[in-house]
């Protein structure tokens, strides 16, 4: 999953351009259906590639044949002086994308094998933290590209920004997007619930300092919801049986949109349980449950990049 984030271009003083080529542009670039996506997304990408095709290509090092690999980084209608500026704005950049802040693993590693399974409540609190934290910094983050294109607006001018803009969308094959914030499905609420449930449960039994801290904040819970100790059973049983139907890695944690593939069986699945564990509690009871759902998530909702000029998310809007 992660070799497309190992990278063959280098910056160190003994690798000339011979000796490097650009990273590709993405798994959707020249091909499928075009994609919103946010300058966010793009531009570091963009700026990125830019500096490397200037590194490794521009100089005429390589064959033609495989020059012809890699498109121009810029826009034809551009002149010398533009393109500079360009340029020099792309060795200026220091806003990454995102996904080089991930490590990168050899072939065949553990981590490059697939995703690293969650065994400690401590692992589980971590990510929920990390989710918040990577939320407030997308934010920033968007308001610091914003920033800088506006200064690069300025210098190219708008008409010559506007030629680059629509350049930069037709490598990427993406179109305008923006982020859109939507509230999260109930069903997708209570799977996110069913499934914390059944992992403080299972990490509670794991002794020492850490089990300790996972049955307490399942006490904590119990306290919080307001349920029976024979509702709590319940509720465990129900959870219990979530997980090990969804495989644990079925249900994002993340704050992103549902998953595409299979998403109408996993849908299938947890509404299946919801209306298990409504039958079993009974209808007070559920209502507990459901007003306690709704209070951790309400204010939790997934991004979609939908296109800039619709009103609302469209279906096949791209996630990021």
């Amino acid at each position: 999953m992660l070799l497309w984030c190992i990278p063959i271009f280098s910056e160190s003083g003994q690798s000339g351009p011979s000796k490097c080529l650009p990273l590709a542009l993405g798994p959707f670039a020249f091909g499928g259906a075009m994609r919103p996506a946010t300058d966010e997304y793009l531009y570091p990408r963009y700026f990125r590639y830019v500096k490397q095709w200037d590194k490794c290509l521009a100089h005429g090092e390589w064959p033609v044949s495989k020059v012809e690999q890699f498109p121009n980084a810029y826009p034809s209608r551009l002149n010398k002086d533009q393109r500079e500026i360009v340029t020099r704005e792309a060795y200026d950049w220091d806003i990454a994308p995102r996904e080089a802040t991930l490590k990168l693993a050899a072939p065949g590693s553990a981590i490059e094998a697939g995703p690293m399974r969650i065994t400690t409540w401590v692992q589980m609190r971590e990510l929920s933290e990390q989710r918040k934290q990577d939320s407030a910094e997308r934010s920033e983050k968007a308001k610091a590209v914003e920033s800088r294109l506006e200064k690069l607006r300025l210098r190219l001018g708008e008409t010559s920004f506007g030629l680059l803009d629509a350049y930069v969308h037709e490598l990427f094959h993406a179109i305008p997007g923006r982020l859109a914030l939507q509230p999260l499905p109930e069903w997708a609420m209570f799977a996110r619930y069913l499934n914390s449930i059944a992992m403080m449960d299972k990490f509670a039994v794991n002794g020492g300092e850490d089990g300790t801290a996972a049955a307490s904040a399942r006490d904590e819970e119990q306290k919080a919801c307001g349920l029976s100790d024979s509702d709590e059973e319940t509720l465990r049983r129900v959870a219990d049986d979530l997980q090990k139907d969804t495989q644990n890695d079925l249900i994002e944690p993340r704050g992103t949109a549902p998953r595409q593939g299979g998403s109408a069986a996993i849908r299938e699945g947890i509404d299946s349980h919801i209306a298990q564990l409504k039958s079993d509690l009974g209808e007070a009871s559920f209502e507990r449950v459901a007003k306690r759902v709704h209070s951790l998530y309400e204010s939790d909702p997934i991004s979609r990049v939908v296109p800039l000029d619709s009103a609302k998310s469209q279906p096949d809007a791209g996630d990021q």
